[in-house]
């Protein structure tokens, strides 16, 4: 197995799906478990995640985010699958992206298909709906890894084998 820095490509995809990670088991959490936030008074602090990341979470409803911090049943039900389906998926991708594992390629398509999907109903709401942001180049800049980030991971599992130098060895 080479090492994952002489796969650049691969080490950022593994830098991306640790940062996923992070934000589905702190932010996409809060976000399934808080309902509405609109302001830091609206959180009962509880263990997790930890309170600076709840008041992170709350400035960010109250000054970009409002359809964050209205959080309807819709996106509240989406943003579950975040820490509960997404997270499991993250660990396991990152293992397969550091130890060079073919089985990952259907499950990543899917998990990119999955996130776009989902966006697309953000994006429409973020940018035309009801809780429309309060800030659009901050929400692209915010939002906008998560449809970069699933792209690029298609493309980078798109054809098989997924690590063809492990092949050639073999």
């Amino acid at each position: 197995m080479p090492s994952i820095l002489r796969r650049p490509l691969d080490l950022l995809t593994v830098i991306l799906l640790l940062t996923f990670l992070t934000i589905a088991v702190t932010i996409d959490f809060a976000q399934s478990f808080y309902g509405s936030v609109l302001a830091l008074e609206d959180i009962d602090v509880g263990i997790w995640p930890p309170f600076p990341v709840l008041q992170a979470y709350a400035w960010w409803c109250e000054t970009v985010d409002p359809l964050l911090g209205h959080n309807p049943i819709w996106y509240e039900t989406l943003a579950r699958a975040s820490p509960f389906i997404y997270g499991p998926f993250y660990v396991v991708a990152i293992y397969a992206f550091l130890c060079e594992k073919e089985w990952i390629r259907i499950p990543a398509l899917m998990w990119g298909w999955g996130v776009l999907l989902t966006m697309s109903a953000v994006v429409m709401e973020q940018l035309y709906g009801e809780h429309s942001t309060k800030n659009t180049t901050l929400f692209a800049l915010a939002y906008g890894g998560y449809v970069l980030v699933p792209v690029m991971v298609m493309l980078r599992v798109a054809r098989a084998p997924v690590f063809p130098a492990k092949h050639k060895k073999d």
